[in-house]
């Protein structure tokens, strides 16, 4: 199941208190139940994406603030990080926060794949969301993202371009571009924040060595201790998130890669009621939106490990009833 941080989840309550919101209210609202003891009113040390898309979702609505999680964003500290929040602030400089991040963030919300790459002058930062993260959660996500290196290096600095695979409004779209002071890129492959190469090196105003290897051992340890913790079903998952594409991507190949053999493997996946099947056809499902529309049907058909064009249409008819082609006719042109 795909969890975040106590304190991570917190921080939303905290922040909706402040426009007013009474925070029993607001998880009565949601039928909230993940507490450790519910008499105190203490949460569980992790919480489900559930009850997360659940939180912003109703914040959302009830705020009538479609951008909600944007606004979210803005208020993120680097405390509501946790842990890794102090080893990104106890960082040298920012290329090392990233690669804290890319190593640590599981810590704080296992609901998605962080990435990093460089193009010449360019960096990227990418994330690649859980399919049921709600598009709330990735606008905090990415926008929390750019709030905590401001802070950390300078509230005036901006990215080159950021992109979103979700669509907004005009009116969305210009707020978002004046916050980030830079280009937002709508109906995109991928969510990413692109910047220049020679940010990595700006060095933290709060760099401090001993504290940060102290902590990356304690990090180490905490992430040890939460993999051996994690369902099979998550660790599949996120093999698949990190392929480029699910061509030859079988039982046994995936089995292989986890040390298993492909009979333990299903005998596992049985204990945690989905198959490998499912697990693969939640992934096609996922993916195919990303792509559908920008490049053709026969190389989306291809990269998602169909063995011939029908039965890709098949597929696709059966996730969101209608044809690929027939999808495509509903799509918004001219949008980015």
């Amino acid at each position: 199941m795909s969890t975040l941080a106590d304190h991570y989840f917190s921080s939303c309550i905290d922040y909706l208190e402040t426009l007013g919101l009474n925070s029993q209210a607001v998880l009565s609202a949601i039928s909230f139940n993940e507490y450790s003891n519910k008499q105190a009113q203490q949460l569980a040390p992790r919480i489900s994406l559930n009850s997360y898309n659940a939180l912003l979702n109703y914040a959302q609505q009830t705020l009538n603030e479609p951008l909600f999680g944007f606004k979210l964003g803005q208020q993120i500290r680097t405390a509501d990080f946790g842990i890794l929040g102090y080893l990104i602030e106890s960082s040298n400089n920012l290329a090392s926060a990233i690669t804290a991040l890319l190593n640590y963030d599981s810590l704080v919300a296992d609901i998605g794949k962080a990435e990093f790459e460089l193009q010449g002058e360019l960096a990227i930062i990418r994330w690649l969301p859980n399919a049921n993260c709600s598009p709330q959660v990735i606008l905090r996500n990415m926008t929390a993202w750019v709030s905590v290196i401001r802070q950390l290096l300078n509230p005036q600095l901006s990215p080159s371009t950021i992109y979103f695979t979700q669509a907004f409004t005009s009116n969305e779209k210009t707020t978002l571009a004046s916050s980030f002071n830079c280009p937002v890129k709508t109906n995109a492959q991928y969510n990413q924040v692109v910047f220049p190469s020679s940010y990595l090196a700006l060095p933290f105003k709060t760099d401090n060595t001993q504290i940060n290897l102290v902590l990356k051992q304690v990090s180490e340890q905490q992430l040890s201790r939460f993999k051996s913790q994690q369902l099979l079903t998550e660790k599949i998952s996120q093999l698949f998130i990190a392929k480029n594409d699910l061509i030859d991507c079988s039982l046994i190949r995936t089995a292989g890669a986890l040390n298993m053999t492909p009979r333990t493997l299903q005998r596992h996946l049985k204990r945690e009621q989905i198959s490998f099947a499912d697990l693969l056809e939640q992934e096609r499902k996922r993916r195919v939106i990303l792509c559908i529309g920008k490049e053709p049907l026969s190389n989306i058909a291809i990269k998602l490990g169909f063995n011939d064009q029908s039965s890709f249409n098949r597929a696709f008819k059966r996730w969101y009833n209608c044809t690929p082609l027939q999808y495509l006719k509903t799509l918004p042109k001219n949008i980015g």
